[in-house]
């Protein structure tokens, strides 16, 4: 017979109403009453669980993996290798042109054809990124603060 690893994870949750000058403001709050203690999540809090094998690689987060493997897949492939910034651009706007293309005779285009352009449209831009060594997350939510300093 075999050992496994098993991993429990529980989840606990808590709706806490606050006041607060903004949707910040108020996680900060909550957040600072939380690391103080003065707010603790106990058994009724519970919301579910899951067992799972143990997956020493769970905590790496995903987009962190997606990129090793296209990184790796790139390094391996020929026809990836020595892209410039502009051979990029070009490539993402051709598969984004592609995406367009699903949906020019009516809205309600093939989802697996939608699936493999974005997911072209998706891993290029990941791989312009990781050109120009730049974080994806960090420049999205960059450029989602400047969206939404528009609307406050």
């Amino acid at each position: 017979m075999e050992k496994y690893e098993v991993e429990i994870t529980e989840y606990l949750q808590r709706i806490v109403e606050v006041e607060a000058e903004s949707p910040g403001d108020a996680v900060d709050i909550v957040e600072e009453d939380y690391d103080n203690c003065n707010i603790v999540l106990d058994y009724s809090d519970f919301t579910g669980k899951d067992i799972e094998i143990y997956n020493p690689n769970k905590f790496i987060p995903k987009l962190d993996l997606l990129m090793d493997r296209i990184d790796k897949y790139n390094r391996d492939s020929e026809s990836n290798k020595a892209r410039t910034q502009e051979e990029l651009a070009k490539t993402i706007s051709t598969y984004a042109n592609e995406l367009l293309e699903c949906y020019k005779m009516n809205d309600n285009a093939d989802l697996n054809d939608v699936e493999e352009k974005l997911a072209e449209v998706m891993k290029y831009c990941l791989q312009m990124s990781m050109f120009l060594k730049l974080d994806p997350i960090e420049i999205i939510n960059n450029k989602m603060d400047k969206k939404e300093e528009k609307f406050n």
